[in-house]
């Protein structure tokens, strides 16, 4: 198949909220240059999302806009943005199709097989979808869920790869949900710009005040970083801040909320009902993180569904250990279970606590406090590890082999 001077990859997202999704689409469009020309079009951000363009623009990149390209099902929409898609695919002729992110993976992967069955062009794009997660657990109820099992199987047969991003990832593609099988599917962990954190630390008595209106340097700052959704399980986290609370250990914390979204104001609420305010800071999104995980002693996460966060691993960077529920790809994340005290698995590179069980969580966060020599081993190989593991260069390099592997097919 012979090719123009540049591969050109036409890379498809929902929007460019704040997560690992949006970097990877802004990182492999920017840096992925030499050999290929990317096209990056996504939808608007949604309300209370945290919104990324930023990083694009200071990339160069001018995403291509259709401002029906949103989140949420819509039928009208959805067609404006398959006709979209259309035009956008028969204006660039693209030799490769990338998908981002659920509906865009949908609309893009049908959008590209539709406009070579029904206008005849000379040559068919090659499709990839990646999953940075996925919407099967945790999102809808089971009829729903099994709808969209269905569907991504379906899509599964017109794709030409599909990247996942964690071994257990892997799993659930391959095996437990049986999308597609293990021959079509490739493993590409996330990659970032992750030396950055590695100095935050050095700033933290002025980020402590800066993000979490912490003057004393005997609290101990719990954050957790995300969108403020059902998902994300914020609840769990306020939980085991109220245990911590009522223990009256002689301990003195604050839990610092980092993020926004549609159940901002209900955990608000929440937090005085359980009567933990005055040591719950809800603090918005930041664009600079280095400020946020310096102002951090801990990180907890408490999805009841993930891909591979991107918060523990820049955490992880910054020297900041982490507790997190064992879902998703988190477990591949912080290693293999080394030993269980109290309900938490210690793990090489950081702890991990029953999905739902706030106990569990306090009990990992105090563990953290009084044991900081060991959680300091911890931090160490977790450091180590996502600055190997997931850095830039090795991304870049993985997808471009990806590339030239699915146009030499």
């Amino acid at each position: 198949m012979s090719h123009p001077t540049k591969i050109r990859i036409l890379r498809i997202i929902a929007r460019l909220n704040i997560g690992g999704p949006a970097i990877q689409a802004v990182t492999l469009t920017s840096k992925l240059s030499e050999g290929f020309e990317t096209r990056l079009v996504c939808g608007h951000v949604g309300p209370g999302e945290g919104d990324m363009s930023y990083l694009a623009l200071s990339e160069g990149i001018e995403p291509e806009i259709l401002p029906s390209l949103g989140r949420e099902i819509s039928p009208l929409d959805d067609f404006r943005t398959y006709r979209g898609l259309q035009k956008l695919i028969r204006d660039f002729q693209p030799d490769i199709i990338h998908t981002h992110t659920a509906k865009a993976g949908g609309l893009g992967r049908i959008a590209g097989i539709s406009l070579k069955a029904l206008a005849g062009l000379q040559k068919r794009a090659r499709l990839i979808h990646t999953f940075h997660g996925h919407v099967f657990d945790g999102y809808f109820g089971p009829r729903k869920a099994f709808l969209f099992v269905q569907v991504e199987r379906f899509l599964a047969k017109l794709t030409d790869r599909i990247v996942v991003i964690s071994p257990l990832q892997f799993e659930d593609i391959c095996h437990k949900y049986r999308i597609a099988a293990p021959q079509k599917v490739r493993i590409i962990p996330l990659g970032f710009n992750l030396t950055s954190f590695c100095d935050c630390r050095s700033f933290r008595n002025e980020a402590r005040k800066k993000c979490a209106r912490c003057e004393s340097e005997d609290t101990f700052v719990v954050g957790i970083v995300g969108r403020l959704t059902g998902i994300k399980n914020h609840r769990m986290f306020l939980d085991a801040a109220r245990v911590l609370k009522e223990r009256d250990n002689g301990f003195s914390f604050k839990f610092l909320v980092v993020g926004d979204g549609e159940l901002r104001q209900q955990l608000v609420d929440y937090a005085r009902k359980l009567e933990i305010s005055e040591i719950v800071e809800f603090a918005g999104w930041h664009k600079d993180m280095r400020n946020v995980y310096a102002a951090m002693d801990a990180v907890a996460l408490t999805s009841i569904n993930e891909g591979t966060p991107v918060s523990l691993i820049e955490a992880m960077a910054a020297g900041i250990p982490v507790v997190a529920s064992a879902v998703g790809g988190v477990p591949d994340l912080v290693g293999e279970v080394r030993e269980e005290v109290s309900g938490c698995r210690m793990a090489e590179r950081g702890i991990l606590v029953r999905s739902g069980e706030p106990l569990s969580l306090a009990d990992a966060i105090l563990f953290l406090l009084k044991s900081r020599s060991r959680s300091a081993k911890m931090t160490d190989r977790a450091r180590e590890y996502v600055l190997r593991r997931y850095s830039m260069e090795r991304l870049l390099g993985d997808m471009k082999q990806l590339y030239v592997e699915v146009l030499q097919d």
